[in-house]
């Protein structure tokens, strides 16, 4: 049965709501709520031993690739505990997870959804900053109307999308990213992800030392000429990040990351060069080959992702939701 460690010093007593006022993940929280979620004595008082939740109405079903599930029975709305429970363990294991089946849902009822994972980006200080930098042009390839971002294909074709994690550019960590797939032609280009916890499990110990506490700085990628925009960064974030909720540690450097804090110029590029051509010969990836009304949700903390350049003429319309804060 599912476990959580709690540390002896904050015991009050052997049940579940002597640590309230512990933070918790949004999963963890979910189980503690149960009813009888009692801590068991088994000569290891400080284990609590949790009941299970019902069966869930989802199915998940791996899709045989290096990651990645298809989920088909989701309904929107606030889901109930048994979804929660199911959806956040898939995450977990499958690190992507492919929405299928269901109708295409509004804004109001992705939040509702949503909400029971975390906080939502929207709600946030840096998530709503972040959206509200978007131009309503429908010629930019991203674009804002009707509360949603658009990822298309324009008049002038669409640009490569290097390998990154969304929100690498600002300060707050955005856990979980959400992309509806609205228009998909045929010859349109898929979404590739790759999983940078194995390229950061398989990093050689040597080399995680002298990277251990230092930090990337990152600049937004509208906004890199520093002759035009001088700053120092936007964001910064740990070289071997950990994510907020699990804890798992990922290489947490992309193609865009500017530089590495406290190393010349010269030396930071070439640490990076090398970590990027670790990522690529270590890191498992996936392709997603996109169906109209396909919605992806992924760990961002853990996953890149990356697309071809297109030429103009095909449709590709991806809808983006603003997705959950850590």
């Amino acid at each position: 049965m599912p476990r959580i460690w709690i540390p002896r010093r904050l015991r009050a007593s052997s049940t579940i709501g002597a640590i309230d006022n512990l933070t918790l993940s949004p999963l963890d929280q979910t189980i503690l709520d149960r009813p009888n979620g009692k801590a068991q004595d088994h000569g290891m008082s400080n284990i609590a031993t949790l009941a299970a939740p019902r069966a869930s109405t989802v199915t998940i079903e791996p899709t045989g690739e290096a990651f990645g599930a298809i989920v088909h029975g989701i309904e929107w709305g606030e889901p109930d505990e048994a979804t929660v429970f199911e959806i956040t363990r898939a995450l977990r294991r499958h690190l992507l997870l492919v929405f299928r089946g269901q109708e295409s849902p509004s804004h109001d009822q992705l939040d509702t959804f949503f909400r029971r994972f975390g906080r939502l980006m929207s709600e946030t200080y840096d998530g709503s900053f972040h959206y509200s930098t978007f131009s309503a042009d429908e010629q930019e390839q991203i674009h804002r109307t009707d509360h949603f971002n658009y990822v298309v294909n324009t008049d002038e074709g669409q640009t490569e999308l290097v390998w990154h994690c969304d929100h690498f550019q600002r300060p707050q960590y955005k856990v979980l990213s959400v992309l509806e797939a609205m228009e998909f032609g045929q010859g349109a280009v898929p979404t590739m992800f790759r999983d940078m916890y194995t390229a950061y499990e398989m990093l050689p110990f040597e080399k995680r030392g002298p990277l251990e506490h230092k930090q990337t700085v990152n600049l937004d990628p509208r906004k890199r000429d520093l002759t035009k925009w001088p700053r120092l960064a936007d964001s910064m974030h740990p070289v071997f990040a950990s994510h907020p909720h699990s804890g798992r540690r990922t290489l947490y450097v992309n193609e865009f990351t500017h530089r590495i804090a406290g190393m010349p110029m010269e030396e930071s590029d070439a640490v990076i060069a090398d970590l990027l051509a670790h990522a690529e010969r270590t890191a498992p990836t996936y392709t997603h080959k996109w169906q109209v009304g396909d919605i992806c949700i992924w760990d961002n903390v853990g996953l890149q992702h990356r697309r071809d350049a297109m030429e103009s003429g095909v449709p590709r319309r991806l809808r983006v939701y603003e997705g959950v804060a850590e």
